[in-house]
């Protein structure tokens, strides 16, 4: 339990899951899939919606069908990241996360928020000492008129 770490191990545990957490959104908006992919465990399960992404192979298929598509501009901006220590190698995390985003260039006009979301998370700590997200479920809030669902979903079976 996190009652057995000591509370420097907390603090750098926290740390590295909010230096996670911050190259998530910048690795997304700048396109860095492979990078962006190494952020998960390589079993991590990924939903957002009816979307379900299961492994680092589904998780960057999404990914690179993102990038693979029109010019897309986005960033998010998360705030309010919450966690919770529960041993040296696992923790739980929530946090929102606004987004703008757009399928053209810079600059966009109007700047509309797209979607406010909850992110719930789970982490593990990883064999080669890092920190992973091992489950991120999107849970969205408030949705901007324009925003179809989430990216790369669809009916397949």
């Amino acid at each position: 339990m996190a009652t057995e770490l000591s509370n420097q191990a907390i603090i750098q545990i926290r740390l590295a899951l909010a230096d996670l957490n911050n190259d998530f959104c910048y690795f997304l908006d700048n396109n860095m899939v492979d990078e962006l992919v190494d952020l998960f465990c390589g079993d991590a399960l990924y939903t957002h919606g009816k979307r379900k992404s299961c492994g680092q192979k589904e998780i960057r298929e999404l990914f690179g069908e993102r990038r693979g598509a029109d010019k897309r501009t986005s960033r998010h901006i998360q705030s309010g990241l919450r966690i919770q220590v529960t041993s040296s190698s696992k923790a739980t995390g929530q946090s929102v996360c606004l987004t703008f985003g757009a399928n053209s260039q810079p600059p966009i006009s109007p700047a509309t928020p797209y979607l406010v979301a909850d992110f719930l998370d789970e982490y593990q700590l990883c064999e080669d000492g890092r920190w992973r997200i091992k489950k991120r479920h999107i849970e969205r809030i408030f949705i901007s008129s324009e925003n179809k669902g989430p990216v790369g979903y669809s009916t397949k079976a």
